[in-house]
């Protein structure tokens, strides 16, 4: 069964007085929470028995028929990462070639650049922007350079360009609007990083920020302080860039409103019970040009999590609910969002993140699980890899109860 957060405690007693809940814990979110916090109600699932049970496919995978001729499959193809475009479209990275789907993950056509056959896969970032546009950075012996491919058509055919940077993470507006959070080293708690902008798809970058000492150009608006997670543009002005640094009460997120040029830490309240915790953040995805969600870890005692949500373009955040558990996520559109450690319990959110349903699934990848994504509500995939390397890709079509393996 699974039970929804209720944020009313009145309401939360009639309830329980109206029929069994099964076996339930209670837990308050926050190492100290006050009194009238609203709880939350997780059902307990019951531990896994014996092996989890791993539902085949029943249909073959067949290539489409849309499938250009020239493209060759690559039968279980061992993947690295993944991410899907849409509920059939998708990109994965192996360890020696770059693979598309347009099937929903059953078929993976090797659609690796010609040179990079030649010369090995080593990508250091990535962006995958839709079913035909995608960008690759594949370092070279320099690793403070490398070289940059980019398809319109789904692969067939790719160009590529030297790039001052080997790597990073990448965001692209459209086909031509571009940037890259690239790192230049870390120590101590600190990180030095670079920006760069391209507006012609890729073919030339202009260094738009460094923070790095030494650098005549060097600013500190982003500060050297602080690891930086990720980047991510709502337009050619209005930028962010999350991180962490080990100090309490603190949110590591920096605004520009200068297309980069300069930053500044926005101020967020930590959500009740969790004033002083540490805490871990990864840039804010948006789905219009007003409404975003930013994950943020809070490093207290338990661990946790929290989405923030803001209506505004990014000029504030609200908090929604803490949930007394920590692991992978992901933000299928503004309103499912998912939160798993790989256990036996999927948390869902068809709100963004006002209520959580708890999902048993019919697996436990905890020990191997190394990504997950939704399309919608009901079509997910993840990405398994054991202790020996080996990597499997798994499909839900139920809103993950149901994990059937389309790669073993």
């Amino acid at each position: 069964m699974k039970l929804k957060l209720i944020f009313n405690l009145l309401l939360l007693a009639a309830l329980t007085a109206c029929g069994p809940f099964g076996n339930v814990t209670l837990q308050t979110p926050g190492p100290a929470a006050a009194s009238g916090t609203p709880f939350i109600i997780v059902q307990t699932p019951p531990p896994p028995t014996g092996t989890p049970v791993i539902l085949l496919p029943t249909d073959t995978p067949i290539p489409p028929t849309s499938a250009p001729a020239s493209l060759v499959v690559v039968p279980e193809p061992q993947i690295i990462s993944f991410h899907m475009t849409d509920a059939l479209n998708g990109w994965a990275v192996g360890g020696s070639y770059i693979l598309r789907t347009m099937d929903g993950g059953l078929t993976w056509y090797n659609v690796t650049p010609a040179e990079l056959a030649q010369t090995g896969v080593n990508v250091t970032g990535r962006y995958f922007l839709n079913a035909s546009t995608a960008w690759l950075v594949n370092l070279g012996v320099d690793t403070a350079q490398g070289t940059l491919y980019r398809t319109a058509d789904g692969g067939l055919t790719w160009s590529s360009a030297a790039v001052p940077f080997g790597g990073g993470e990448m965001k692209f507006l459209d086909g031509q609007r571009g940037y890259i959070l690239t790192s230049l080293g870390v120590a101590a708690g600190s990180q030095a990083v670079s920006i760069y902008q391209t507006a012609d798809g890729g073919a030339t970058w202009t260094r738009i920020y460094t923070n790095a000492p030494g650098d005549p150009a060097a600013a500190d608006t982003l500060p050297f302080a602080g690891q930086k997670s990720g980047i991510t543009f709502l337009d050619d002005t209005h930028g962010w860039v999350g991180g962490n640094v080990p100090m309490p009460s603190n949110v590591y997120l920096y605004a520009t409103q200068d297309g980069g040029a300069t930053w500044t830490q926005q101020s967020l309240a930590l959500p009740l019970g969790f004033e002083s915790a540490m805490t871990e953040v990864d840039a804010p995805v948006f789905f219009t040009a007003l409404d975003g969600v930013l994950p943020v870890r809070l490093v207290a005692e338990p661990l946790s999590s929290v989405f923030y949500v803001t209506r505004d373009g990014g000029l504030t955040w609200t908090a929604t609910f803490p949930l007394n558990v920590t692991g992978r996520y992901w933000m299928a559109n503004l309103l499912d969002l998912f939160l798993w450690d790989g256990g036996p319990s999927l948390y869902v959110s068809h709100d963004t993140g006002l209520t959580w349903d708890l999902v048993a699934t019919n697996v436990n990848v905890a020990d191997t699980l190394m990504q997950f994504e939704f399309a919608d509500a009901s079509i997910g995939w993840m990405l398994t890899r054991d202790a020996a390397g080996h990597a499997a890709f798994y499909k839900t079509t139920d809103g993950g109860a149901t994990w059937n393996v389309l790669i073993p």
